[in-house]
């Protein structure tokens, strides 16, 4: 997922689908929250079911440092730039994920 986050952000243009899929900040949502779901499951249900929020908070703090590094990223990219606002799309697709991971992990039978 990082690899793929890297490689789109490396482009200076890239094809803007219709719909709700074209709109940039939900590409941004959801691409960080593909992200910190592939993180959260490096973590055992065990882990995920241990009181605190120790793994929660680490999972979305990973996916929104590497929102971080991929703005500054597409700083040096021609026709991209650094922008606080995917940054947080980033992180809010992060924490989303964590959410969800915790709630199927924890309360579901997955």
């Amino acid at each position: 997922m990082a690899a793929g986050i890297w490689f789109l952000s490396s482009q200076s243009t890239l094809p803007e689908p219709k719909g709700i899929l074209g709109f940039d900040k939900f590409q941004h949502f959801a691409a960080f929250f593909a992200l910190a779901a592939a993180i959260a499951l490096w973590f055992s249900r065990e882990a995920w079911r241990r009181p605190g929020l120790r793994i929660p908070v680490l999972v979305a703090a990973l996916g929104s440092l590497y929102g971080v590094i991929d703005e500054v990223h597409q700083y040096f990219v021609p026709g991209r730039d650094c922008n606080a606002a995917d940054w947080l799309a980033d992180t809010l697709g992060a924490v989303a994920a964590v959410v969800v991971v915790k709630l199927i992990l924890v309360k579901g039978r997955a």
